[in-house]
């Protein structure tokens, strides 16, 4: 069993032929050098590594999986800016960090991934040192950027693949939020792997090798990713689903070819793959699951927020909470604001529920069915809301005040990517078989996810590289399609001037 294991783990080798994989695993390392001796001078936030590093120091001190009392009030409290303090004065009103999480009780609201990997690095660097945190994340970039480079290969060749070698390289999205301490970093690296692992099942499921192993080790895979963050969870049912109906897909595509013997609609042999991965991630998810019950009475693994995020993305938007906002939010819904007030159907639903002692889950369920009942009652008004968050999500540079070397980064680092990716996207779904298909879709289907719930260039930098790859794709399509048309052109001219 073991050594089934390791012939299931993908294949490390260099996805190039020669030195390269070597030369841009070395531009990645330079690259990371550098931002970690700017993240040494203090030039990047610590965003939610504050919320994290606390509950990762309870953690350590036999707390269990709780936010501290203090996080009710912002560091250097006297030195905040208005915004953080009139931010900090609501949670205290209300007793809950978010509006919804509790301090000093054990909270459901967030999955403990990211501060069990926190824990780790202060147990060996010491209590609440963030450059340890960012140090280790660039270093565990290189690995997400070999993790790029094995999912590409399998989509693109020659110099389209140095091309994404290069982008995953110094990607300025990535490296800023390795460089962060926060979920995303460690969140890309896992969600990556799980997508290689699903892809790699796709591929061995008709040669019926290793498949219990690899499907085991997929389970794995995902489940950390999930307790990082739990949007991997639809990505890596959508693959099991892919799995089990795989002659269908391989049919139906232009790309694909379908080759199992019956014919059938549904694959024993991927659909098997498919449960033994599911039944791992499951397995992994007891602890959890079980913990939970005991506290709130429920078997349950998702985190309590998703009425918070809707109040946030929606909601909130129309209160006085939305006033003073940072300068990025206030150029995309200023104007909706101010259009929208004094005509919201039932405008009531939009205010933050005075609270009292109602544990997070309750809380979160109550808002959660507030807003989703605001959404109805506007329903013009929530579909222009997702076309913003669209515009959120897939934004090339930030809208927040940032350093012009980093704005212009990022515009000449994505811009190319939106332009191709949609293309490339339907051709690699059309036309790459179920593999192709998959990646494509997992794509849409995360990034839908979001712009539905919450979403932001955070909630996107996970999708960042197979982005850079469907992009590619579509790049290398339409340098094809140019080709062609030169030709074409080019004989034309002879026959008439033959003629």
């Amino acid at each position: 069993m073991a050594s089934g294991a390791l012939r299931s783990l993908p294949d490390f080798r260099d996805p190039f032929r020669g030195p390269l994989i070597r030369r841009i695993l070395l531009l990645a390392l330079l690259a990371r050098i550098i931002v970690f001796a700017a993240a040494f001078r203090g030039v990047f936030p610590i965003g939610e590594g504050r919320t994290q590093a606390d509950l990762a120091v309870n953690i350590m001190n036999g707390n269990g999986f709780m936010l501290s009392g203090s996080m009710l009030h912002p560091e250097r409290e006297e030195q905040a800016p208005l915004l953080f303090r009139r931010t900090f004065e609501f949670y205290r009103r209300v007793d809950g960090f978010y509006g919804a999480m509790r301090p000093g009780r054990p909270t459901v609201f967030l999955v403990p991934g990211y501060a069990l990997f926190m824990a780790g690095v202060f147990s060996v660097f010491g209590m609440e040192n963030y450059l340890a945190v960012s140090g280790v994340q660039l270093l565990l970039g290189l690995a997400t950027v070999y993790i790029g480079l094995l999912i590409a290969r399998r989509f693109l060749s020659g110099g389209y693949l140095l091309l994404a070698g290069l982008f995953f390289a110094l990607d300025p999205f990535q490296l800023f939020y390795e460089a962060v301490p926060a979920t995303q970093g460690i969140f890309t690296l896992l969600f990556l792997l799980g997508i290689l692992m699903s892809l790699k099942l796709l591929e061995t499921v008709p040669e019926s090798r290793n498949r219990v192993s690899t499907s085991i080790l997929a389970g794995c895979v995902w489940a950390g990713a999930f307790y990082v963050r739990p949007a991997a969870l639809p990505v890596m049912a959508w693959s099991a689903v892919l799995l089990a109906f795989l002659p269908l897909v391989r049919r139906v595509l232009p790309g694909g070819r379908d080759t199992s013997a019956s014919g059938g609609t549904v694959s024993a042999r991927g659909f098997l793959s498919g449960l033994v991965m599911l039944c791992t991630f499951a397995v992994l998810m007891l602890p959890w699951g079980i913990r939970n019950l005991g506290i709130t009475g429920s078997f349950m693994i998702l985190p309590s927020q998703g009425g918070v995020n809707l109040w946030e993305y929606n909601g909130r938007i129309f209160t006085e909470h939305f006033e003073g906002e940072a300068q990025g939010a206030l150029m995309l819904y200023s104007g909706i604001r101010e259009e929208y007030t004094g005509r919201l159907n039932r405008p009531e639903l939009v205010e933050f529920p005075e609270f009292r002692d109602e544990p997070e889950w309750v809380r979160d369920s109550i808002l959660y069915r507030r807003n989703i009942e605001f959404m109805l009652a506007n329903p013009v008004l929530t579909l222009r809301l997702i076309s913003l968050r669209f515009i959120e999500m897939f934004k090339p540079f930030p809208l927040n005040t940032f350093s012009p070397l980093y704005t212009l980064a990022g515009l000449a680092a994505l811009f190319w990517v939106l332009f191709f990716l949609w293309g490339g996207a339907w051709r690699c779904a059309l036309h790459r078989g179920p593999e192709g298909f998959y990646l494509a879709t997992a794509v849409a289907g995360y990034s839908l996810m979001h712009l539905l719930t919450a979403s932001g260039t955070p909630h996107r930098v996970s999708i960042d590289f197979p982005m850079a790859v469907l992009a590619l794709t579509g790049l290398r399509y339409s340098a094809e399609r140019y080709r062609a048309w030169r030709e074409n052109r080019t004989d034309r001219g002879k026959e008439t001037g033959t003629g």
